[in-house]
């Protein structure tokens, strides 16, 4: 295993920063969040190999328990501060809909048809007990599921 990384040995720090930095431009057309835990545990290499000399093993080994823990920091991070349902519909335009009007822009076939909402055209379920709309009549949402609008009829 030693002879493995052998090439390793000696090599300058600025080869692990060259390496973060391709793994960082792989991070930026990706956007994976993956990546960028990666690229730190490269250039935390970089950092003990200026002051440090360690042999291409103890390089790897380095990288290998540096990733995993900026990986599993960076996870929790990434889960703890992610969307919410608290954050309202931000960069949900469906979510955003509820509560408003939709006009019935064609016919309904099984529970589903088309409408519009400020003019534009979005699909709809009718909710549970709602009878069958005719075209033109106004519907109030109240509830998305991606990006299919359920619907009923106005209180």
């Amino acid at each position: 295993m030693a002879v493995m990384f052998s090439f390793l040995d000696g090599i300058s720090p600025w080869w692990w920063v060259a390496f973060a930095l391709a793994l960082g431009a792989l991070e930026l057309v990706t956007f994976s969040y993956f990546l960028l835990w990666l690229a730190l545990a490269a250039v935390s290499v970089a950092g003990v190999l200026v002051v440090a000399d360690l042999g291409g093993t103890s390089q790897v080994a380095l990288f290998a328990i540096c990733a995993l823990v900026y990986t599993l920091v960076g996870y929790a991070i990434v889960k703890k501060r992610g969307p919410s349902e608290q954050d309202g519909p931000l960069n949900n335009r469906a979510a955003a809909l509820i509560g408003r009007k939709a006009v019935v822009a064609g016919p309904f076939q099984a529970d589903m048809g088309p409408v519009e909402v400020d003019g534009i055209r979005w699909r709809g379920r009718l909710a549970p007990g709602t009878t069958t709309p005719a075209e033109g009549e106004e519907l109030e949402i109240t509830a998305t599921e991606g990006m299919l609008l359920q619907l009923r009829r106005s209180s």
